[in-house]
């Protein structure tokens, strides 16, 4: 049984989440994936409750995301999901059906295109408002020389949250 949170009352939980790993998962038209993210920020832009996610431009997720009006976030506060989180960050969906291989079920939620994955115990449900490409110019170097050696910069997400839902 799911309940309906306000994103205040687990902020802390996904923040604190994120360096354990969490599944973005998008859908567009006859099209769905799920891949591993472990880097987000939620927080107020616009007078509404935003969660940015970063997708790579070689990342099949970003063809997808791109095209979509959507995302979800799905965490796992009792490691569950750790197989599956493990697989979704070392294979392409390009290769394999991420779903099939981790047994993954996807759960809607009326009128949003992604599902959620229904293995997990929270679930940020999104609506992009908002996409920015990174301009690697005003990028610090220290950052480009850690994390884009091989020029494979991330397009970052804005979404909307527009519900919380949380396993009881």
């Amino acid at each position: 049984m799911l309940k309906d949170l306000h994103i205040a009352e687990v902020s802390e939980k996904v923040i604190n989440q994120f360096p354990k790993g969490a599944l973005l998962t998008v859908k567009s038209k006859d099209k769905l994936n799920t891949m591993t993210i472990g880097w987000g920020t939620l927080g107020r832009v616009w007078n509404k409750s935003i969660l940015t996610v970063m997708v790579r431009f070689s990342r099949l997720t970003y063809d997808l995301i791109r095209e979509a009006d959507s995302f979800t976030v799905s965490f796992s506060m009792d490691d569950s999901l750790k197989q599956a989180i493990n697989i979704c960050g070392t294979k392409s969906g390009r290769d394999v059906d991420k779903f099939k291989e981790c047994s993954l079920t996807p759960a809607y939620v009326d009128e949003i295109e992604s599902p959620y994955i229904a293995e997990g115990d929270l679930h940020l449900i999104c609506k992009t408002v908002y996409k920015n490409t990174m301009e690697p110019e005003l990028l610090s170097e220290d950052l480009k020389d850690r994390w884009y050696k091989d020029n494979d910069y991330h397009v970052i997400f804005y979404g909307e949250v527009l519900k919380v839902l949380v396993k009881e």
